[in-house]
């Protein structure tokens, strides 16, 4: 199911200031993205000031404008509360009366709405705001809309002070966490370079302890454990590479290898060919820059930052300065595609074993390819099976179909001959798309596990069974012009032994 929170949903407090317009993009849309995943597995906003969506609340609602001390140090909200759907308007907070003093959410909301769009007038007016009250209940709300503006306004520095002072009322705020590290990730200095570090270890401690009890009703067990690891990953790989920023390159490696046993992705296996390379080990880094290259043309191309023609080049270079040519390239290049293919169908849902711990062909029912009934080999014992093993995508295989729409022709009318067409595409969606196109005569039926008892390895494969589901004749690969009278004569032969 999607996330039940959308893009808007990470938008920080500027929604809740009435009037305002948050186009808020938190510098990439990576960035967004993994957020927007954060998002989806915690139930952020424990802290009620996660993310300010009541930041003007009305009066019965509102935090006094003097509240104890205890209750500016500790939220109100408890750790496992989910986070209320964003308010882009709230009711207007009644005046006081002329004679009365100012009232502080009135003045803030004048504030806001009289910056408009502009963000730069946004920041003037909040920090003199904050002048003017600097004991204001909405703080927290206030900084983090200065956070996501000065952000806005590309001034770093000053999204880091925001973030520093959202993080000292609320040390567990996971969004501002994760924004501070990848901030600091970007400052050229270790100091920095080592909170970043702190600040992405609490996270991980924070995601570790997560409740999943506490995910919203609408997210599912299993999205909000894919959420977990998907943000778990994120966190490893930035860790690693602020730790091979500073030099720490057996924990860099280590890390970014968690990250990439979480979840298989470009970042990692880059990273860790650009280590391999500073190594000197040229061959190392080939196959993590083919892994990389071949994760980056599965990606959504939004969200691939990878440029595969520099990749494609830089493995061209290093190969041929260690091995003096590209011989052997290609076989690097097919291992990577299988390792990733591996590791995409890794990550899809299991599909259902068919006729699992079965070892007689005659044992197996075989699905029909248009959804009627199974066919029951058990009916065919006693008969020769004749078994044509093809795919969508074998253009050898509609040459052998039409050689054996001959045969099959040839033996109509005898009731001891079977013809199955079996087909062992592993994307089964295909199949019905390519017949509305392509005609196959007889039984089409999907291999189901007979593929692998029969060691079915390359397309197309035909295979007659006597019998006794013993294997009288196999062929396969491309069928030569005599084949429509070989194949009939091993049928010939099949069923007279078996009389």
């Amino acid at each position: 199911m999607p996330c039940p929170y959308s893009n808007n949903g990470i938008h920080m407090s500027m929604n809740s200031f009435s009037g305002v317009e948050s186009h808020f993009e938190l510098q990439s849309q990576s960035m967004r993205t993994r957020i927007r995943i954060l998002l989806c597995f915690l139930a952020l906003s424990a802290s009620g000031t996660a993310f300010a969506l009541h930041a003007f609340a009305s009066p019965q609602t509102a935090a006094p404008a003097n509240p104890p001390a205890a209750q500016q140090k500790k939220p109100a909200a408890p750790a496992a509360q989910a986070a209320p759907k964003p308010k882009t308007t709230l009711a207007p907070v009644p005046a006081e009366p002329q004679d009365g003093p100012t009232n502080p959410d009135a003045e803030l909301q004048a504030t806001v709405q009289q910056a408009g769009n502009d963000r730069a007038a946004l920041i003037r007016n909040l920090e003199g705001y904050l002048v003017k009250y600097p004991d204001s209940p909405r703080r927290a709300a206030i900084y983090h809309a200065l956070l996501e503006s000065e952000m806005q306004v590309q001034n770093q520095k000053r999204a880091l002070d925001y973030a520093d002072q959202i993080l000292a009322m609320t040390p567990d705020d996971s969004q501002t966490l994760y924004v501070a590290a990848t901030l600091l990730e970007k400052m050229p200095d270790n100091a920095s370079q080592d909170r970043a570090i702190g600040y992405d270890t609490h996270l991980m401690e924070l995601v570790a302890k997560a409740d999943p009890e506490s995910r919203s009703p609408q997210m599912t067990l299993e999205d909000w454990q894919t959420g977990r690891n998907k943000f778990t990953m994120d966190l490893y790989v930035l860790r690693g590479k602020i730790e091979r920023h500073l030099h720490k390159t057996n924990e860099a490696v280590k890390d970014l290898n968690e990250g990439f046993r979480l979840l298989p992705n470009v970042e990692a296996a880059l990273n860790l060919g650009e280590i391999a390379e500073e190594r000197k080990d040229a061959d190392e880094a080939v196959r993590q820059y083919a892994v990389a290259f071949m994760l980056a043309g599965q990606q959504d191309p939004n969200e691939n930052t990878v440029s595969r023609e520099a990749l494609r080049l830089e493995m061209g270079n290093l190969w041929r300065h260690s091995h003096d040519s590209n011989a052997g390239l290609g076989d690097v290049w097919v291992t990577a595609y299988d390792k990733a293919r591996a590791l995409a169908k890794a990550d899809s849902p299991e599909a259902p074993a068919y006729n699992k711990g079965l070892t007689d062909p005659f044992q197996y029912s075989l699905r029909h390819v248009d959804g009627s009934p199974a066919v029951k080999m058990a009916d065919a014992r006693g008969k020769t099976v004749v078994l044509d093993f093809w795919t969508t995508w074998c253009s050898y295989c509609r040459i052998t179909e039409a050689a054996l729409s001959e045969v099959r022709k040839k033996f109509a009318g005898h009731d001891d001959v079977v013809f199955l067409a079996v087909n062992k595409d592993e994307d089964e969606s295909q199949v019905s798309l390519f017949l509305k196109e392509k005609q196959f005569e007889g039984t089409l039926v999907y291999a189901d596990g007979l593929d692998s008892l029969l060691k079915v390895e390359s397309i197309p494969t035909i295979i007659i069974l006597d019998h006794a589901g013993k294997v009288a004749y196999r062929a396969q690969g491309f069928v030569p012009d005599n084949f429509p009278e070989a194949l009939s004569g091993a049928i010939t032969q099949a069923s007279s032994s078996s009389q």
